[in-house]
């Protein structure tokens, strides 16, 4: 098989980290009255040392910064209860709009028509984790509160928007909470404190489908014997219908 990669994993991963994304923590009023938020940043989990040697400065002595959110993938399993058959190919028959090159936009005429052949894709189980990083509990439970409720109990994704992707949808499922990283209270000299989200989504990995383009017959030449079985010279003088244009709908 040609070499091939859509980032299916990938895409379903920048939704969760999407899911993640715009939550906010109170930091109090100021002299205005206003009362101050801080927008949580979210980021992928598995950084690469380079990265992660910048984020620190160069130093090991440099501290995390808090408030923040850290999504990443913890397990990929497939999923037996979810498979169909394997051998199954599903056929479409589309009919674009016609494009007009000299206007540049699609005009009310029909245009080239295609047939998709899809195979049944494979179901798999990402599991996924949230990290949430904060320096106090009520940060903490301010970040969980927003967070939390959205899950009753599983929050409905979608990866694209192309009409013929048939696994597009899917759903992210909570399935369990660890409150706090320490085990003990302790005093101040402690690592930041940590509360832990896991959860599930039921994915599909595709294989690259199949693009025919059909064709229509724009034009038929037939040409016409004389009685001696040769080609008559008054093919195109008008003189002698030796030829017939047949235009199928008129094309």
């Amino acid at each position: 098989m040609l070499h091939f990669y859509d980032g299916q994993i990938r895409k379903f991963m920048t939704q969760f980290i999407r899911v993640l994304s715009n939550f906010s923590i109170e930091l109090g009023k100021g002299k205005d009255g206003v009362v101050q938020l801080r927008q949580v940043p979210v980021t992928y989990g598995d950084l690469t040392r380079q990265v992660a040697n910048i984020i620190r400065n160069n130093s090991e002595n440099a501290l995390q910064a808090a408030p923040k959110i850290s999504a990443y993938i913890t397990a990929l399993e497939y999923d037996r209860d979810r498979m169909q058959n394997p051998y199954h190919v599903e056929k479409q028959h589309l009919k674009e709009r016609n494009y007009n090159d000299t206007t540049g936009e699609y005009d009310n005429t029909l245009g080239a028509g295609y047939t998709i052949e899809k195979v049944m894709p494979s179901p798999f189980r990402l599991n996924v984790k949230a990290d949430i990083y904060t320096t106090n509990t009520d940060m903490k439970l301010q970040i969980l509160e927003q967070i939390l409720y959205l899950f009753n109990p599983d929050f409905e994704i979608q990866k694209s928007d192309n009409y013929i992707d048939w696994t597009s949808l899917s759903y992210i499922e909570l399935k369990g909470i660890t409150y706090s990283s320490r085990t003990i209270p302790v005093g101040a000299d402690t690592e930041i404190d940590v509360a832990s989200i896991s959860f599930s989504m039921p994915i599909w990995l595709s294989p690259p489908v199949k693009v025919s383009k059909l064709g229509v017959i724009q034009k038929i030449i037939m040409s016409v014997y004389d009685d001696d079985g040769g080609i008559s010279e008054g093919l195109i003088d008008g003189t002698l219908i030796s030829k017939s244009y047949v235009t199928p709908n008129n094309y």
